[in-house]
């Protein structure tokens, strides 16, 4: 079969396999099933859309060469990439070398691990547009409308949409064909269901579109009725009617009515903490099909069974292995059962319901049945359970955008997507740190004329433009930095010395996030003055630009201590884009010997990356361990014990420099103790110093920063300040996580907005020499206090944990090697958990 012409210069280059019989295992089409491509015919520029098994590839490639010839495509765009087709997208990319390959991020990652290797590629942002001469095509984000790498394409001059693996069938013939009907409702039944929030949330995105062709990857496309497709949609993913109180499903077996007995003493105590509906199930005279469809809608789920020959009866096994995480992940659940002479069973249902990342009681509860039964144990976990379904129960009732974004407990940034981040750009914690984020609802509005100025491009500056923008949608901002590149993420500098950081990771927002929010930057405009009595800043030029509310984010530069040859060429401070550019081409010219002055987190950051490239490696340290400040004597040494093991780097502590020697290039650094240690790079790591020169002289109030109170605000009634440059209660965190909080605070009562800033406690995060560390508060450094250490040390695995509570308050922590608790320790601290709270959420 050759290609078909859809629309104008708008082609299908799919083909029919007849001879297939089942699809995932779970599907059996009857005629065959319609895989599907699709080629745009645009003047200087052919795209193809989406690719078919690579069984059918020769089949394919002579459908595409019946349009245009293979060397002449300009882009690739995927949809969706699966082991099915993702042979076949990597054979079009070397038939066409020319082509720039465009899908999702999770896309790409997943072409990667498929084909095990690199791509040209671009990761496509949602809303991002692609300007071809005549059309325009749109790019729409929606994460599980089918698969965690979903995307919609809208093209609009021909009103299509490329629909990816929604509005699909396993089917080979037309849409008015007999049994198409029934074969469109069991793909959207058997794949989709799950996702249901998700897909309301793609119908939404796609409403504004008048489309008339919809092209899904798999099955006929829908060029006759496009509305008819999608309201069925509409109609199967309705959510049921919203819940006023939580839903709680006890389903349990029973042999000789042990079991039964615990499942009611755990029904009295859920009942002593929660006023949830709770329905309990005996599932041998139940209906295994409504216990798993209450199941889908519970907010909680308590399965039990007896142990039967060291196993869990398969009865309610079975009930578990038809969950998934989608659908059943972060729900309330533990497990329970009795036993005569071993009680393996709540363990093994356990275990289910932990891959299924629910959100356990722990450990299960288990009872031998000999003698007269003490139900307190029951009545306790039932109470346990019913505490976690509270806490479960509020974050649920939250509507469902159906847009995932997902919160860094650990540095409090925000990201979007279908999956976490492998790991954070800002912090670098891990994707054990990533929780669901849901954004509480805006009730302050004020559409008036405002003209907002903001100095400077970092965290604090675009938190508060999108703070500004969420209230105000009239307001101009415009934002002044006189550094020659978009707003991006700081901390990935040290990164991107040893490894590609791609721009979607590299740059806070895409370009196209600037020009939707009408958010103009200023790039290479130097604020050289604050005008505030008249209330406009002076630029380098001499032009000056008025303002009604001025934020200050002038940010902070390193701190240098007064060395002599501080100013050698070869002397870096890894500060800024300049700091990195500049470092890199001294580094590029070969091999090189580096002294690193300073130990903390960024100079062993930075130590680890030149590492990668093959360059020699000392790190000095002033302090007598490294890190002093994440971690105590037993952690540094397994901390070092790792950078030993995995690196060549050398660390010396108790050292304090006197002089970088050179005279027209560095040779080497000289201590206090007269050694000369030979080298010809420095960086330097020695902490920051404000950046507050221009509020002072605008005579504003100053004491090593910009004094502000908590809405943000400095001396002067109209004028803001937030990040490395602001001091509030005389305190300076200096880190990317307060930056982002000041700044929203700040944006938001430049509106009118009444919010008021607390100081938080961030941890710190560490991942380098084959080891990851996270660390948060106050660790046992308070020497009037008494506390309560609990710590856990294998020297094999160099895994170390060591929780400090103060008063049997959690007031700090330590993880070393494994971060599975991150988010758990994080949140114990900060809320202060007592010792049975922390064993609750498994931290001990």
């Amino acid at each position: 079969m050759s290609a078909i012409e859809i629309k104008e210069n708008f082609y299908w280059t799919g083909l029919i396999d007849r001879d297939i019989k089942s699809v995932d295992l779970i599907f059996n089409p009857v005629n065959g099933v319609t895989y599907n491509s699709y080629l745009l015919k645009s003047p200087g520029a052919n795209v193809l859309f989406d690719a078919p098994p690579f069984r059918c590839f020769d089949e394919f490639i002579g459908n595409i060469n019946s349009v245009c010839a293979v060397t002449e495509l300009k882009y690739v765009i995927i949809t969706h990439v699966s082991p099915d087709n993702a042979a076949s997208i990597e054979k079009i990319t070397s038939l066409a070398p020319q082509a720039k390959l465009m899908a999702s991020a999770n896309a790409l990652a997943f072409l990667k691990d498929f084909s095990g290797r690199e791509f040209d590629c671009v990761s496509v942002a949602d809303g991002q547009l692609l300007k071809l001469e005549g059309n325009k095509i749109k790019f729409l984000d929606v994460p599980f409308a089918g698969w965690p790498d979903t995307i919609f394409v809208h093209i609009d001059k021909i009103n299509v949409l490329l629909s990816g693996l929604s509005f699909g069938a396993y089917f080979g013939g037309k849409a008015g064909d007999d049994g198409f009907q029934d074969a469109y409702r069991e793909y959207f039944q058997k794949l989709l269901l799950t996702y249901k929030s998700y897909i309301r949330y793609a119908l939404n995105r796609i409403k504004p579109f008048d489309i008339n062709v919809i092209c899904p990857l798999f099955g006929p496309v829908l060029d006759e009725d496009a509305q008819k497709y999608t309201g069925l949609y509409e109609e199967w993913s309705s959510a049921a009617l919203k819940r006023e109180k939580a839903l709680a499903v006890i389903v349990y077996a029973s042999a000789y009515g042990h079991t039964r007995e615990l499942a009611g003493k755990i029904t009295e105590g859920v009942k002593l903490e929660t006023d949830a509906e709770i329905k309990t199930y005996d599932i041998m005279s139940s209906d295994p099909s409504q216990v798993l469809r209450d199941m889908e809608e519970a907010d909680g789920i308590l399965p039990g069974s007896p142990t039967v020959n060291g196993d869990a009866l398969p009865e309610i096994m079975r009930l578990l292995m038809q969950m998934n995480s989608i659908a059943h992940g972060g729900k309330a659940a533990g497990a329970f059962g009795s036993y005569v002479w071993s009680g393996e069973a709540p363990d093994m249902l356990m275990s289910r319901l932990n891959m299924l990342k629910m959100d356990t009681v722990e450990p299960a509860l288990k009872m031998k049945q000999q003698g007269p039964a003490d139900f307190e144990q029951a009545l306790d976990y039932g109470k346990r359970f019913g505490r976690k379904l509270n806490e479960v129960w509020k974050k649920r009732s939250r509507a469902v955008s159906g847009k995932t974004r997902w919160l860094c407990t650990v540095c409090g940034e925000v990201f979007d997507g279908a999956l976490p981040p492998d790991k954070c750009p800002v912090c670098n914690a891990g994707k054990e740190a990533f929780v669901e984020y849901s954004q509480g609802m805006l009730t302050f509005r004020d559409n008036k004329k405002l003209k907002t100025v903001i100095i400077g491009s970092g965290a604090a500056a675009i938190a508060a433009a999108e703070a500004i923008r969420a209230r105000n949608r009239r307001a101009s901002i415009d934002i002044y930095t006189r550094e020659n590149i978009m707003p991006y993420y700081r901390p990935l500098l040290t990164k991107g010395l040893a490894e590609k950081v791609n721009s979607a990771e590299y740059f806070i927002k895409p370009p196209h996030f600037f020009e939707e929010k009408k958010i103009n930057i200023h790039a290479g405009s130097e604020v050289s003055s604050i005008d505030a009595a008249d209330k406009k800043i002076v630029l380098s030029d001499g032009s000056s630009v008025e303002f009604d509310k001025l934020l200050i984010t002038a940010g902070a530069r390193c701190f240098i201590p007064p060395f002599q040859g501080a100013l050698l060429p070869e002397v870096i401070a890894l500060r800024e884009q300049s700091d990195f550019d500049s470092l890199m081409k001294i580094i590029s010219g070969g091999p090189k010997k580096a002294v690193i002055i300073g130990g903390g987190l960024l100079g062993l950051e930075t130590a680890y990356s030149l590492f990668m490239m093959k360059h020699e490696v000392t790190v000095l340290e002033a302090c007598p361990v490294i890190l002093p400040r994440q971690l105590d004597k037993d952690g540094a040494a397994i901390l070092e014990a790792s950078i030993e093991e995995n690196s060549n780097v050398i660390l010396r502590k108790n050292i304090f420099v006197d002089e970088i020697l050179g005279t027209d290039k560095v040779i080497g650094v000289k201590t206090r103790m007269n050694e000369i240690i030979p080298c010809d790079l420095v960086i330097i790591s020695a902490g920051i110093r404000s950046n507050f020169e221009l509020a002072k002289n605008a005579g504003l109030d100053v004491d090593r920063a910009v004094t502000v109170n908590e809405k943000m605000l400095t001396s002067h009634p109209d004028i803001y300040a937030a990040g490395d440059c602001a001091s509030f209660n005389s305190r300076i965190d200096g880190v990317w996580e307060t930056a982002i909080e000041q700044g929203k605070v700040a944006g938001a009562n430049m509106t009118g907005d009444d919010v008021s800033y607390k100081n938080k406690i961030f941890g710190a995060t560490f991942n380098a020499f084959g080891t990851g560390l996270f660390s948060i508060g106050e660790l046992g450094t308070d020497e009037k206090a008494e506390y309560l250490n609990v710590s856990f040390k294998n020297d094999l695995k160099k895994i170390y944990r060591k929780f400090f509570f103060k008063k049997r308050i959690l007031s700090g922590g330590i993880l070393l090697g494994d971060l599975s608790t991150t988010a758990s320790l994080l949140h114990g601290v900060v809320n202060g958990f007592d010792v049975e709270k922390a064993e609750d959420c498994k931290l001990l």
